[in-house]
């Protein structure tokens, strides 16, 4: 009966090969279907000599872990900050205290890194409450004043100083406008 329904199961298989993409196909998979018929018909002949064992197997890991509390619940935490600091240090302890969440370089905080975003305001020299485009003009402003075309023929501690600075505002524009987007 298993080997019947298993050979039935294996032919219909053959069948849509050859009529998707054609019987040339189909008979050279032919090797791979026996493989396929033999598994069948082994977990088919297991499954039907062993269901009552299995069955059994089933309902009691069903009944053992029916009372038990599921580990993988997490907690919820509801919490007001004031400050960004306050915010990070109170997921560093509570990272150490449930194994320690690595996300982002930050161990301890399970949902990354909150920046404090109001030195990139000042390195643009807007308010934090700036538009978008009261942003980008400031930013423009600034690459123009410190671009290195501008300063080729100065010492090397200007030109150093002025590449750090179009960094900072670089970095400053890239964190800011990513909250526009």
């Amino acid at each position: 009966m298993i080997y019947s329904v298993s050979l039935v199961f294996i032919l219909i298989i053959f069948l849509f090969i050859g009529m998707a993409f054609g019987f040339n196909r189909a008979v050279a998979l032919i090797p791979v279907l026996f493989i396929l018929f033999l598994i069948v018909a082994f977990f088919g002949w297991f499954a039907v000599n062993f269901f009552w064992l299995i069955l059994l197997v089933m309902l009691i890991n069903y009944i053992k872990n029916q009372n038990q509390p599921k580990g993988t619940k997490k907690r919820t935490y509801y919490y007001k900050f004031e400050r960004t600091e306050d915010f990070d240090d109170f997921f560093r302890q509570a990272g150490q205290q449930n194994g320690g969440y690595s996300y982002g370089g930050n161990s301890g905080n399970p949902f990354g890194y909150a920046e404090d975003k109001t030195k990139y305001y000042k390195i643009l020299g807007v308010n934090s409450n700036s538009t978008k485009e009261e942003i980008k003009k400031a930013y423009r402003d600034l690459v123009k004043q410190h671009h290195p075309d501008r300063f080729t023929n100065a010492s090397e501690a200007d030109k150093k100083y002025h590449e750090n600075r179009i960094k900072e505002i670089n970095e400053a524009y890239d964190k800011l406008s990513k909250d526009f987007s």
